[in-house]
């Protein structure tokens, strides 16, 4: 090879092992301008880059600022050692602090991503009802934020081979990058939790401010215990490979680290499990219709004169828990120029006084009880058959129905903080046993 310039022998060398511009400056944190000036000779590169540069094309500093190749019967033992001098080390790891600076400017962007989604989610959901579409805007922030964050991960570990470092060097930089990678993900999968609940609603209702605190809260604690359980597996995986490595202290502090872990997760899942276990349960056993107290009456006349008041049917009432249909009498009343007619089932017209009509019996068939159902807002008529007399006689309404919906509420919210609560308490548990082994 005849003497060129330093510039023209980094082209040569670099157009020689197949590299452009752009992937020689991501190996030595330049950026590509910077080689394309180098390689014209308007600048030279600077004396501490240079023992990085020999090392990544093979040559020794020596034959790198002469612009030539030494004849190798010319050439000393100590030529192939430019490399390992105090001054490429400490390039190569400043190297690698500028790659880790790099990629914790990427993995701010990242999470920046999933915040948008969080904020465009929210953003749906509370100002424009739509439930769904705000999860799927979302959604789609939070998938672009995993791609990004693959693609920065894959670009920094590349940007550093194994053959520029030795292992002591490449473990805690590898580490770094692992950590860092587990951090912005997490934030993705955590807003990905708390945005969940928008898929189980109406799509065009949307949740409030609370319920999505609360909901949202459990969501993200279940996703983030999955999470830390894959990562758990990924960091025993990554060290079996040989990708991770640790020092003698440092795998005794892992192992300790890993127990502790291990046993704060079944602990957690013990304590999900026995929660969701007794939140099925209450909710099962004591749903809105079994949990209605309503009005209780003693005597009949106080009865009849309620059931007989003129109360429409809330056709659109205020709880979830109603019943949208309409009542008997009301399926069988028509009305034709105001005027109300009534039908049996086999379609004849019948009196007011025979469709409204209901009698109450005790338990020998005895009509204890009669009236005309005229008031629409009654849901349930509930008494015991006795012997003459069907009293206490207890009467629920929507207005009753919707009151008990709001305590099933109550106490579904109260189950679902617990959730996120007991996740919490575990894991401040773990870093605080955690720090005591540090």
């Amino acid at each position: 090879m005849h003497r060129k310039t330093i510039g023209g022998f980094i082209a040569a060398l670099r157009k020689a092992n197949g590299m452009t511009q752009k992937e020689l400056a991501d190996r030595l944190s330049v950026s590509d301008k910077t080689v394309s000036r180098w390689e014209r000779d308007d600048g030279t590169p600077d004396l501490s880059v240079i023992p990085v540069i020999a090392e990544i094309f093979g040559v020794t500093c020596d034959e790198l600022l002469r612009g030539e190749r030494t004849p190798p019967q010319e050439r000393t033992p100590c030529d192939g050692e430019c490399a390992a001098t105090p001054r490429g080390e400490k390039q190569r790891q400043r190297l690698l602090n500028a790659a880790l600076s790099q990629y914790q400017s990427q993995t701010f962007f990242a999470m920046g991503i999933s915040v948008c989604g969080g904020i465009a989610a929210l953003i749906c959901n509370l100002a424009f009802l739509k439930a769904r579409l705000g999860f799927l805007c979302g959604a789609v922030f939070f998938t672009v934020s995993l791609l990004c964050q693959a693609i920065f991960v894959n670009r920094t570990l590349f940007s550093v081979q194994d053959d520029q470092l030795n292992q002591a060097q490449l473990a805690p930089f590898r580490l770094s990058i692992v950590r860092l990678a587990q951090a912005s993900v997490g934030v993705t999968v955590g807003c990905l939790g708390f945005f969940s609940p928008l898929l189980f609603v109406d799509a065009f209702a949307g949740l409030s401010a609370a319920s999505m605190c609360i909901f949202g809260a459990a969501g993200a604690a279940f996703l983030l215990l999955v999470y830390a359980i894959a990562c758990h597996v990924l960091h025993a995986v990554l060290l079996k490979k040989g990708f991770l490595t640790l020092g003698e202290k440092q795998a005794i502090v892992w192992a300790h680290n890993h127990r502790l872990k291990q046993n704060c997760a079944l602990a957690l899942a013990l304590m999900l499990a026995v929660t969701f276990v007794c939140h099925r349960a209450t909710t099962a056993l004591w749903g809105p219709f079994s949990v209605m107290e309503g009005t209780t009456f003693h005597d009949y006349e106080s009865f009849v004169a309620f059931m007989e008041q003129d109360v429409p049917f809330p056709h659109e009432p205020d709880s979830p828990h109603a019943p949208d249909a309409p009542t008997p009498a009301e399926q069988n009343a028509l009305a034709d120029d105001g005027i109300v007619h009534y039908y049996d089932q086999e379609g004849n017209e019948i009196p007011e006084q025979d469709a409204l009509r209901h009698t109450l019996e005790d338990k020998n068939g005895t009509v204890v009880c009669e009236y005309l159902q005229k008031n629409n807002s009654v849901i349930s008529v509930r008494y015991a058959k006795q012997d003459g007399t069907v009293l206490p006689i207890t009467v629920c309404t929507y207005d009753d129905l919707e009151r008990a919906g709001k305590t099933v509420s109550a106490r579904n919210l109260v189950f679902c903080a617990l959730y996120p609560a007991q996740a919490a308490a575990v894991g401040l548990f773990y870093f605080k046993k955690r720090m005591r082994c540090q």
